[in-house]
C-alpha cells in the first residue's frame, strides 16, 4: 500500500488510541511539513497546497496539517479519501485524484506495521482532515534504478472524506461453515441460473481491454458474494494471504454508475488479499492469474451502508478483476 500512496495517483486495495487529534500532529521526520499550508474550496475540489520548497524529506513523514471537523478516526476502522500530489523540490501539482472515485484504506494492524508514522497520524485524526505525508524512499521501489533517480519525492496531502467500522472478517471455521451450507458464497449452479435469466450484471469488455459493467434492469440485490469466472488463467492461484496485482473496476450496483478504476489511472494496482473488504478476500482466494473475474458483493461483504455518505461506496458493489500477477 506504500507504494500506491507514495509514488502513484491511485486510488487504488495499512501507537496508543487518541482521544482525539489536533491540528499539528506529526510524526517521522520532525519539523519537515512545518511550512505546508492548504487553501480548501470544498470536498470535491482538490486543495491549493503551498510550502516552502524544496523540502529536504529524508525520512518517512506525516503532519495533519487541517483538522476537520468529523467523526475520530478509531482503531481498526476503514477510511476513504483522495490526494493531490507535488513535487518535494519545486512545490508543482503531479496530479490528483480528486476527479476518481474515493479510495479506501484500513486503519489496522497492517498499516500499523508497514507504515507506522501515516498510521499514528491517522489514528485519533478527525473525518474532513488534510494530511501531508511522504515516503521518501518510494524511489527504491521503482522498476528499475535509472527510472528510480529521476523520480521527485512526492508530497501527498490526503484529504479524509469518511471512517467507518469495517466489516469483520469471519474466521476459517466460520466462512467454511457459512461456504458448505450455501449462506456466504452463491453456488455456482445458483450463478449460472441467474446468468441463463439475464439477472447477472452483464460485463462488456472493449477493444482496449477496459470493462464496462450493465446492471439489469428490475436485478435484486444480492443476499450472497457472486463469484464468476470471465476468462480463466492458468497462473500461480491466489490464497487468502498472498498479494495480488490486478486492474479493476468498481460499480455500485444500485445504479451502475464508477466508483473506483484502475483503468483510469493506467496502471494495476497491488494489495495484500487479507487486507482488503471481505468480498474481495472469499471471492478471489483460489482464483487464478490471468483471470478475469466477476464479483458482485452483498452490503455486508463490501463497504456497509451507511446513510447520507456520498463519498464512501455503499450498498451492494459490482466489481470486474483481471488478476495480473498473484505474489
Amino acid at each position: 500500500m506504500r507504494k500506491v500512496l507514495a509514488i502513484s495517483l491511485s486510488a487504488l486495495l495499512f501507537l496508543s488510541a487518541c482521544s482525539g487529534a489536533e491540528e499539528g500532529k506529526s510524526a517521522g521526520q520532525a519539523g519537515v511539513f512545518d511550512s505546508v499550508k492548504v487553501k480548501i474550496e470544498d470536498q470535491e475540489t482538490a486543495p491549493e497546497v503551498e510550502f516552502d520548497a524544496p523540502l529536504d524529506i529524508t525520512e518517512s513523514a506525516a503532519k495533519i496539517v487541517h483538522t476537520g471537523d468529523g467523526d475520530t478516526i478509531a482503531e481498526g476502522q476503514s477510511i476513504t479519501f483522495k490526494f493531490v500530489a507535488l513535487n518535494a523540490d519545486d512545490a508543482s501539482v503531479l496530479g490528483d485524484t480528486y476527479t476518481q472515485g474515493a479510495s479506501a484504506l484500513p486503519v489496522n494492524d497492517q498499516l500499523k506495521e508497514q507504515d507506522p508514522v501515516l498510521y499514528e497520524v491517522l489514528l485519533g485524526a478527525k473525518v474532513g482532515s488534510q494530511i501531508a505525508y511522504a515516503y521518501p524512499d518510494a524511489q527504491a521501489q521503482a522498476t528499475d534504478s535509472e527510472t528510480a533517480e529521476k523520480q521527485p519525492t512526492q508530497v501527498m496531502v490526503l484529504n479524509v472524506l469518511s471512517a467507518q467500522d469495517t466489516v469483520p472478517m469471519l474466521d476459517k471455521d466460520e466462512a467454511a461453515a457459512r461456504n458448505a451450507d450455501g449462506t456466504l458464497l452463491m453456488s455456482q449452479d445458483d450463478v449460472a441460473a441467474l446468468d441463463e435469466e439475464g439477472k447477472l450484471p452483464k460485463v462488456t469488455f472493449g477493444e482496449d481491454g477496459v470493462p464496462a459493467v450493465e446492471i439489469p434492469e428490475g436485478a435484486e440485490e444480492p443476499g450472497k458474494l457472486i463469484v464468476k469466472v470471465l476468462e480463466e488463467g492458468d497462473g500461480a492461484a491466489l490464497t487468502e494471504t498472498s498479494t495480488v496485482k490486478a486492474n479493476y473496476l468498481g460499480v455500485s450496483f444500485r445504479d451502475g454508475s464508477s466508483f473506483d478504476s484502475s483503468y483510469d489511472r493506467g496502471e494495476a494496482s497491488e494489495f495484500p488479499l487479507d487486507g482488503v473488504i471481505s468480498g474481495w478476500t472469499y471471492g478471489l482466494n483460489g482464483q487464478k492469474a490471468g483471470s478475469k473475474v466477476l464479483l458482485v458483493l452483498p452490503t455486508e461483504l463490501a463497504y456497509g451502508d451507511p446513510a447520507g455518505n456520498s463519498a464512501q461506496p455503499s450498498g451492494p458493489l459490482v466489481f470486474v478483476v483481471d488478476i495480473q500477477e498473484v505474489k
